[in-house]
């Protein structure tokens, strides 16, 4: 059996933050956190489908990490996932059984198997994530049995066929009938692998795993800090202080879910609340403040600086500053007394500009969205859900309202 990975995507929806697969939690790039996950529910054989601009730095990570995984290059990222599928079906045998994993997708690996085993003597399974409230995706629509009838993707709240979500973990007992579905699917929109699902719905048995357990995928900005929830309650447990950490007896740790990675020093009154990572060689300051957030490597988090719930990736530097509820990417630097303010004074959902649409983020604290080198001015305050692309430079006490 193959696993086919897709990693050829331009993480456009969550610019101005880099690839997401590339974003390190708890030290880790996520791309290695999702194969990782992958061989812990008996997945082997990686086919990464990548593209010409992220093959060499995946190929990297991924020697770094141990995985032994072939790439592909997918041809044209305007086919989208059906491209990417193509791609990786190349390296495939005829007749050969392959998992397609969407390259997104955090779940708990127990499930790999159960999808495996609940095709036996039919072509394959779904992964189906029960939800409770409307998500804006794929709705699989089954009989009683839970095999598949056909998706309806977005079929708006109230119309949804059962209350299944199509989750990209599918499994193949034959690769020859999905290629064959491909190779016939047509379609004016970017749904040509939907498409050859449904066409195998029609004629072939696919059934529907019903799955209950958590599951985090990025698609947005603020995406990135529900997967840093997940990956840190999955992975963080109790409190662990590497060896060479220097931590202040005056220091104070709150919670039994904290992690301190090797040569970070922790400084007189500081107060760390879990669950919190903190990267190699970050240095938190006197009278800081970090609650339930990932803190990246060789960060120098200074004197009085309040960090809550927030992503901070590697190189990030902070002086009495404020950033609550925030994705910053790597080589920030925020001057004293800057803020990220991260609630409407209405206490409206905040919404975010993607592309040229206003999208609602479904939460009532989403601070700023920061690319990578962006300098924040002392006394900058930056509105709720505000983007600063890579490199930015904000004036001293700007107010970003736009």
């Amino acid at each position: 059996m193959k696993t086919i990975f897709l990693a050829a995507g331009k993480s456009s929806r969550i610019q101005p933050i880099s690839n997401k697969n590339l974003l390190k939690f708890m030290g880790k790039p996520l791309i290695i956190h999702l194969l990782e996950n992958a061989q812990k529910g008996g997945l082997k054989n990686f086919i990464i489908v990548c593209n010409k601009d992220n093959k060499e730095v995946f190929e990297k990570i991924l020697q770094q990490g141990n995985i032994t995984a072939e790439f592909v290059l997918q041809p044209n990222l305007e086919d989208g996932v059906a491209g990417g599928v193509l791609a990786g079906l190349t390296r495939v045998k005829n007749n050969e059984p392959v998992f397609i994993l969407g390259g997104n997708d955090y779940i708990d690996p127990k499930i790999y198997q159960q999808i495996i085993t609940e095709s036996k003597g039919i072509q394959g399974g779904i992964l189906a994530k029960t939800v409770k409230t409307y998500f804006p995706g794929g709705y699989l629509k089954v009989d009683e049995n839970n095999i598949i009838k056909e998706i309806q993707e977005k079929p708006g709240e109230g119309n949804e066929p059962s209350n299944l979500v199509n989750i990209m973990a599918h499994y193949f007992v034959s690769s020859d009938d999905l290629k064959t579905a491909l190779s016939k699917a047509q379609s004016s929109k970017d749904d040509v692998y939907e498409t050859a699902l449904q066409n195998l719905f029609k004629t072939q048995t696919f059934k529907a795993v019903s799955y209950q357990n958590y599951w985090q995928a990025v698609k947005y900005p603020w995406h990135v800090l529900d997967m840093k929830d997940q990956i840190m309650k999955q992975n963080i447990q109790n409190i662990s202080i590497h060896p060479t950490a220097e931590v202040s007896e005056k220091a104070t740790l709150i919670g039994e879910n904290i992690f301190i990675e090797a040569g970070v020093k922790i400084m007189n009154n500081a107060t760390i609340c879990g669950p919190c990572y903190i990267g190699k060689n970050t240095i938190i300051g006197q009278n800081t403040l970090i609650r339930q957030s990932n803190i990246g490597d060789n960060c120098v988090i200074g004197f009085n600086s309040e960090i809550c719930r927030s992503f901070l990736a590697d190189k990030v530097s902070t002086h009495a500053a404020y950033i609550g509820d925030s994705v910053v990417d790597s080589e920030v630097n925020f001057g004293a007394y800057s803020v990220t303010t991260n609630l409407r004074l209405d206490t409206k959902n905040v919404k975010v500009k993607i592309k040229d649409q206003l999208i609602d983020s479904k939460k009532e604290k989403l601070g700023s969205i920061v690319g990578k080198g962006a300098q924040i001015g002392s006394g900058a305050k930056i509105m709720p859900g505000r983007k600063i692309n890579p490199n930015q430079l904000i004036a001293p006490n700007t107010v970003l309202i736009k």
